[in-house]
């Protein structure tokens, strides 16, 4: 898998577990234990940032911006994103994950399930 999908892939998820902290339900937690993780939760997430080229993450985070994600999953041949089928010829690739993809539709970072 190319190492770019990987950290964006793993962005995605920090971000994901960011915004569920951030959920009413986690309140009984505590406020330390709370803040601890999303500290943590932080460094990891500043730590990939600075792995990623610039250019791929401000892409990332302006559809992030746009759609609540900036990476969405094929399966099946679908965006989970927009939910539209993909072309024939980019399903039909021998190389799937070797290489940062988007959606044809939505121009989503996209990874093959």
């Amino acid at each position: 898998m190319n190492e770019d999908l990987e950290r964006l892939i793993a962005l995605h998820d920090i971000d994901q577990l960011l915004r569920e902290i951030e959920n009413p339900q986690y309140r009984d937690l505590g406020f330390e234990v709370k803040e601890q993780r999303k500290a943590d939760l932080n460094k990891a997430r500043q730590e990939i940032v600075e792995s990623l080229p610039e250019s791929i993450y401000r892409k990332y985070e302006r559809l992030r911006a746009k759609y609540g994600r900036g990476i969405a999953p094929v399966v099946g041949g679908i965006c989970m994103n927009c939910f539209i089928q993909m072309p024939t010829a980019v399903v039909g690739m021998g190389q799937k994950n070797q290489q940062l993809e988007t959606c044809s539709n939505c121009g989503i970072f996209i990874y093959w399930v």
